[in-house]
């Protein structure tokens, strides 16, 4: 019966004398195993119980060996609960060359370098439009110093005044100047439409529409009177008011936008005879089966409670932001009579009343 080399549990080597080694060979093998059982024996052992399986640290693969240059089925750990002999999960990789951290600093180096860039870029081109309208408000200012004024540019077709909001108006209230610009462009098409409209109702011949042909005139006439009166009693005033700072101007747009709102909230009503195509109007000509009428005023009166709301949600901002400013109404009286006594008519007031009391205190009325 031949001998099983599995069963022999002694420290002799069961194959060194199945591959014919000679007794001497076989003697000295058989020493040096015992020698590398001692030095293994005399490390410290781990039990079975401290062990994990490679499964929680590398999925099913781990399982049957097969990690790619890793260690294999059983991890052991120690009792603190660190991997035995300071294996990583990283150890298989960085020892084959290959290091993910390596790859993917790169990548957010990269991606970091990109943003900045991306930054600067952005910088730069804000510097440059700050330069650019330094310069312009250098050279308008120069020009104003020497006696000249910027080149008027308002409006297009006629230009009768300097108006640059990117560069008469600081850079944080541009928003709210232009905001309202837009409002004023919006208030003239407005009254175009309005117009169109009252002329519709007026050739439709409602039956039930009152003063057709008195409202399209009123509407013909507010195209001039309420376009300029707009622009220069609460536009103008609150452009001044944002570049100069001024609480004058602040209370001029005050006063005149605030009647500028309940004009917006009148021609939305639509009053039969007072130049607005607003519900009344609408009402009357659905009354009377006019369509294209009742269409056309609808429109109209929803553009004007859509200005209305914007204009009393911008009207709000101004006040929150005139309060904050710490402007007060005697600071506007001290600069209205500033601005009065130092303009071409207060001069030529003062000039007549002083000529006028010399004349009575010396007799000479000549």
């Amino acid at each position: 019966m031949s001998r099983n080399p599995f069963d022999d549990h002694s420290d002799e080597d069961p194959f060194a004398s199945s591959f014919g080694a000679s007794p001497t060979t076989a003697a000295q093998h058989n020493a040096n195993l015992t020698t590398a059982h001692r030095q293994d024996d005399s490390r410290e052992a781990v039990p079975l119980h401290s062990v994990r399986r490679s499964e929680d640290m590398g999925g099913f693969l781990s399982g049957v060996g097969i990690v790619g240059g890793k260690s294999a089925l059983y991890k052991p750990i120690d009792a603190d609960g660190d991997l035995h002999g300071s294996y990583t999960e990283r150890s298989g990789y960085e020892g084959g060359g290959y290091d993910i951290d390596d790859d993917l600093s790169g990548k957010r180096g990269e991606h970091t370098l990109n943003s900045r860039e991306t930054d600067l870029r952005r910088r730069e081109e804000e510097l440059e439009t700050r330069e650019r309208e330094l310069r312009i408000r250098e050279a308008n200012v120069q020009s104003m110093a020497n006696g000249t004024r910027p080149p008027l540019n308002f409006p297009p077709l006629y230009p009768i005044m300097y108006h640059a909001i990117d560069v008469e108006v600081p850079a944080g209230d541009r928003r709210t100047v232009r905001t309202f610009f837009y409002l004023w462009i919006a208030l003239e098409a407005m009254l175009v439409l309005n117009c169109v409209s009252c002329l519709i109702v007026m050739v439709s011949n409602a039956a039930d529409v009152s003063n057709a042909g008195a409202s399209f005139g009123s509407s013909f006439v507010y195209l001039f009177t309420i376009t300029a009166g707009s622009f220069f009693l609460w536009y103008r005033p609150i452009y001044n008011a944002y570049m100069k700072d001024s609480s004058m101007f602040f209370y001029l747009f005050f006063i005149f936008n605030g009647f500028h709102i309940l004009f917006d909230a009148y021609m939305a009503v639509g009053v039969p005879g007072a130049g607005s195509a607003g519900i009344i109007i609408m009402l009357q000509c659905l009354s009377s089966e006019k369509k294209a009428g009742a269409a056309f005023c609808g429109i109209s009166f929803s553009l004007w409670v859509l200005h209305f709301v914007a204009c009393l949600f911008m009207y709000l901002k101004v006040r929150r932001h005139y309060k904050r400013r710490g402007h007060t109404f005697a600071e506007a009286k001290q600069q209205a009579y500033m601005g009065f006594a130092q303009s071409n008519a207060g001069q030529a007031a003062a000039s007549t009343a002083a000529n006028a009391y010399i004349r009575s205190n010396t007799g000479n009325f000549v």
